[in-house]
């Protein structure tokens, strides 16, 4: 876990200016502005963790602007989705237009690929949880529909996700690594029933029986990669489809099922090789828990994927996150 909490011995700017980069390695490039009296004193903690090939943070301050601009944006970063859920105080969230006021137990979906804004008018709380975007599309028809909407804790199954989310926070250090990465499929799954139920189904996107049948195989797929006997059969079995039928079901991805299992096999060994409490496995160890049986092979599709062998990955992952002083997410 990475905490960062500004030491009360330097000037108030400088403990800003610090708090600013943390924030901006942790979650992606922000510019963060003091609200309120302006020369009063700067609290504020910041505290991040890993999960499988999410990560799950925890910030609060004292009031803060916050603004991500197409500056940001045009530096080199990841895609990832955000789910900020609102613990203490309220924020008000703005992207695509939409504004959402969030009070404690709310939460809204943002995208690191476009601008948005983030105000807290008093002291708050947030919990953030970090998915890439390759990650909650494959078990979600089109996120970018829920941008910016406001998930009112009283209403469906959002209270539940944020109350398992606020749960997982308090005991996250005292979880097995591979625990945590249990979880990250019970979080998605709470995520995705959330934000699909929140749309009225009159306003809801039509879905063919092809799509229902890919989200729900893609999401089976996600929960088992770490089993070595997952195969199309097994799938097709488990889903009560044919083996012909599900092959068909993925000629539109432009990939086979094979194909899709090891390009997410491969995310969870680089998410592992990039976390430096993994340290104590080898990257053939962590192939092995991802589900890979063989390690040449395992070392052939990771460089062709990724363009380097996996301890060079390691090396050079790593040593950015201790150039940088916090990891990003």
């Amino acid at each position: 876990m990475v905490i960062v909490s500004p030491s009360n011995q330097r000037p108030v700017q400088e403990q800003f200016e610090s708090w600013n980069h943390a924030v901006s390695e942790t979650f992606s490039s922000v510019s963060c502005e003091r609200a309120g009296v302006l020369n009063a004193a700067f609290d504020g903690r910041l505290e991040c963790s890993r999960l499988g090939g999410m990560h799950l943070a925890q910030v609060q301050s004292t009031p803060l602007d916050v603004y991500r601009r197409k500056t940001h944006i045009a530096e080199v970063c990841d895609d990832y989705y955000l789910v900020k859920f609102q613990v203490e105080g309220r924020g008000i969230f703005s992207q695509r237009g939409r504004e959402a006021t969030l009070m404690p137990g709310d939460f809204v979906l943002a995208s690191t690929v476009d601008p948005y804004e983030l105000h807290f008018p008093q002291s708050y709380r947030q919990a953030v949880l970090a998915i890439p975007q390759t990650i909650l599309k494959g078990q979600l028809r089109d996120p970018e529909q829920y941008l910016g909407q406001r998930m009112a804790s009283d209403q469906g199954f959002n209270g539940m996700l944020s109350q398992f989310v606020l749960s997982l926070l308090q005991r996250i250090e005292s979880f097995e690594p591979s625990l945590a990465q249990r979880l990250e499929a019970n979080i998605l799954d709470l995520l995705v029933t959330s934000l699909s139920s929140s749309i009225p189904p009159q306003q809801r996107l039509d879905r063919d029986l092809r799509v229902e049948h890919i989200f729900r195989v893609k999401s089976f797929i996600y929960k088992h990669l770490k089993d070595p006997t997952l195969t199309p059969d097994m799938i097709a079995c488990a889903q009560g489809i044919s083996t012909r039928y599900l092959h068909m079901l993925f000629k539109p991805e432009g990939l086979s099922v094979g194909r899709y299992i090891q390009q997410q096999r491969l995310q969870g060994c680089k998410s592992c090789l990039e976390n430096p409490e993994m340290n104590s496995f080898s990257a053939t160890e962590i192939a092995f828990r991802w589900g890979f049986n063989d390690a040449s092979h395992f070392g052939r599709c990771f460089k062709v994927r990724f363009a380097v062998t996996p301890g060079q990955y390691r090396k050079h992952s790593q040593q950015s996150v201790a150039l940088g002083g916090v990891g990003q997410g």
